[in-house]
């Protein structure tokens, strides 16, 4: 049997974090987002301490567009720095699995939520601890 595991009130703490804000129009190009931080990375001689993570804000209103940010290792124009990024109260769940079925992760907390009438932010952080071809290890 397959199984997502979860947890409540988790601490989510990451620290020398650089964000850069994914803009609406490049939603569709991901992966060459995700390429050009890559190159970065590379180009400046730094090494990644961790995956890279994502951050998908979720604001409320008639019309939520939705924030995207990638969490990378280093600083660079557009690019900001915290050094200690923590969120409290947490909601937890450790996928295993087929990348293409790691969605099950976060639908699963909303039906946690739902279940325990919990209110979300509408903030989830997705970290890409392994992938290896299409099997990978997703915490959310």
């Amino acid at each position: 049997m397959r199984e997502i595991q979860t947890a409540e009130n988790k601490t989510l703490k990451l620290t020398n974090v650089v964000s850069r804000r994914i803009q609406p129009e490049e939603f569709n190009n991901m992966q060459i987002v995700l390429t050009q931080l890559h190159n970065f990375i590379k180009s400046s001689g730094a090494q990644p301490l961790g995956p890279i993570i994502q951050c998908v804000k979720i604001p409320a209103g008639p019309n939520p567009q939705p924030e995207v940010y990638m969490l990378i290792p280093r600083m660079e124009a557009g690019y900001t720095m915290d050094a200690v990024l923590r969120v409290r109260n947490c909601l937890y769940a450790h996928y295993v699995g087929p990348m293409s079925q790691s969605g099950l992760a976060s639908q699963k907390l909303n039906i946690m939520a739902f279940e325990h009438e919990l209110e979300l932010t509408g903030t989830v952080y997705t970290v890409f601890v392994n992938q290896d071809d299409d099997e990978g290890v997703v915490d959310t």
